[in-house]
Order: C-alpha cells, then structure tokens, then sequence
C-alpha cells in the first residue's frame, strides 16, 4: 500500500548524515516499524521502548479481539446503564463519536456486530443473511452511544451493542508513540503502522522523509493514513470486498477507490480515511477540518497494487 522511500547515500553529505536506527514490533495485529534519525543512543532507545510501551498499553485498552481489553469488558456490561471508563478509553469514544457525527454515520463506532459478523464471511466465503444482517443492525446506532463527560461514564442504549475502534485506534496509538518520542527528546522519526504513518522533523538536514504513495513519492511532516482493499480484502461469487465496513448495509465495501489522508493528528488522519472510503469522493469534503489541518485524496487501486 505504501513504502518507505530509501534515500540514495549520495543525496546527503557524509559530514551531515545522521545515525538511522529502526525497531519494528508487532501491535495491534500489524507490524508497528519506528525509525529514528539522529539523536544519543541512550535517548532513541529509551523513547523506541516507551512507545512500542504506548502501543501496547493501547492496545489493551481499545483492542476488540482481547476479551480482557478495557472495551470488551464495557461491551460484556449491560446494556442501558451508565458505566465509568478510563480517560484514556473515554477520549477516543469521544474522538469516534464525533467523527460520527460529522460524517453522519459513514463512520460508526457502534458497527462492531457487522464487524463480527464480515469476519464469519470472510472465512465462510458466504455473504451474511438478510436476517443476520437484521439482527445485527438492532444493535447498532451511534446516537445510542451515550457519553458523559462529567464523570466519563459510557451508556450502551441498545442491547448486545458492539463497539469496534478499528477505524481509529492505530492513529491514536501512533499519535500516542509519538508523544513518547518527543518526551525523550528526540525530534527526528517516523512511525509506521499499517496503513498509518506519522513523520517528525526531516530525516536529514534538508532531506524531509519520503513514503511511496500509489505511483508519487512524496514528502511528509505530520499524519498520513491509506484506507482501502489493496492489502485486506476478500472474494465472495465475482465480487470484491474491502475490510472496511459500510455501516449503511453491514458489508465490506466494495470500492476501487483509496484514500489518502493528510493531517497534523494521525487519530484524526486515520479516522478521516475511514469515513472517507464510505462516503466517496463527492460527499467525503463534508470532512475536512479547519481545526486540524486534512487533506483528502482519492487514488485508484490499480496505482497502489
């Protein structure tokens, strides 16, 4: 979907070439790749190490295939009374509630029994009944998502709701990494997970870093995120379906469309993507944000593969 573009040795002078170390671990089901630039030793290890330690942490919180995360616990409570969750559970409801909203539900974080139900397809190779699809539609509804913000309880208003993050959580665990890299003082690095990319500072003295995007190299300071089928997807009769659900009919989308988004906060570059790829191209403008600067581009599948 996207590669990191390796800078010929010649571009950058032998007496300004910085020291380039990369970690990968695995987190949230894919390879989380963390490079740094430059920086002691002492420094880029301790700030590699707090945030893969962000990642997991996260992950523990806002994963949908732990039974033990913090979310599936919320999701196993009944349903139609007020419960209190971390801070940290608490903010990202809010950040997928009101992408939600101004998406008008292209985005929905209550779509988790779809979710569940696209994942039984997409082993079966059979498309869910009409009367799965049903079921799993009276449990879903974002205006039945109730947030308190002040004392950060979570209402599930209807019964055997579902919550699924997966539109959001990797952008804010890469937002989450980042924060610990620049704790640790280091101002040069890039975080790569999935789809997710997130750049600070320049990989060399006036040398940006650079990721391959379907066909163009480009340069980049900040969030990007890809949504689409080049890498997940599945087959089922003639027709090919993305990972990513339309909550509109509880189906994989079936779109040869990417997105590309830029952004200053990868929570809000990954989510944008998300909705994005639902909502297509004429009506995706209604996401774009003053407040945190994004940048919608739609590509073909064919410049991906």
């Amino acid at each position: 979907m996207y590669s990191t573009n390796a800078l010929e040795r010649q571009d950058i002078p032998s007496f300004a070439e910085p020291a380039i170390v990369q970690y990968t671990e695995i987190h949230m089901g894919v390879p989380v790749r963390i490079t740094v630039s430059g920086g002691l030793k002492s420094s880029v290890d301790g700030g590699i190490r707090a945030a893969f330690d962000a990642f997991a942490r996260l992950e523990q919180i806002l994963s949908d295939y732990r039974p033990t995360s913090e979310l599936m616990l919320l999701c196993s409570k009944p349903a139609q009374q007020p419960h209190r969750v971390s801070e940290q559970l608490f903010t990202v409801l809010r950040s997928a509630l009101t992408m939600a909203v101004t998406s008008k539900g292209a985005f929905d974080p209550t779509c988790g029994p779809f979710v569940h139900l696209w994942r039984q397809s997409s082993k079966t190779l059979k498309l869910p009944t009409a009367q799965a699809l049903a079921h799993a539609k009276a449990s879903t509804g974002f205006q039945h998502l109730i947030l308190n913000d002040e004392n950060m309880s979570v209402t599930l208003n209807r019964p055997n709701m579902k919550i699924d993050l997966g539109g959001i959580a990797k952008g804010t665990a890469v937002d989450a990494a980042a924060r610990a890299l620049r704790s640790y003082h280091i101002k040069s690095f890039m975080i790569e997970a999935g789809g997710d990319i997130f750049t600070n500072g320049v990989k060399a003295p006036g040398v940006a870093w650079r990721i391959q995007v379907g066909t163009k190299v480009v340069d980049l300071l900040g969030a990007l995120s890809i949504s689409g089928d080049a890498s997940q997807h599945v087959i089922i009769g003639k027709r090919r379906f993305s990972h990513i659900i339309d909550p509109r009919t509880g189906l994989g989308m079936e779109s040869p469309s990417h997105v590309v988004v830029r952004s200053g906060v990868s929570e809000v570059a990954d989510a944008t993507a998300t909705a994005a790829c639902v909502l297509g191209p004429r009506k995706a403008s209604m996401l774009k944000s003053s407040r945190n600067f994004v940048n919608i581009e739609f590509i073909d599948r064919a410049d991906v593969l």
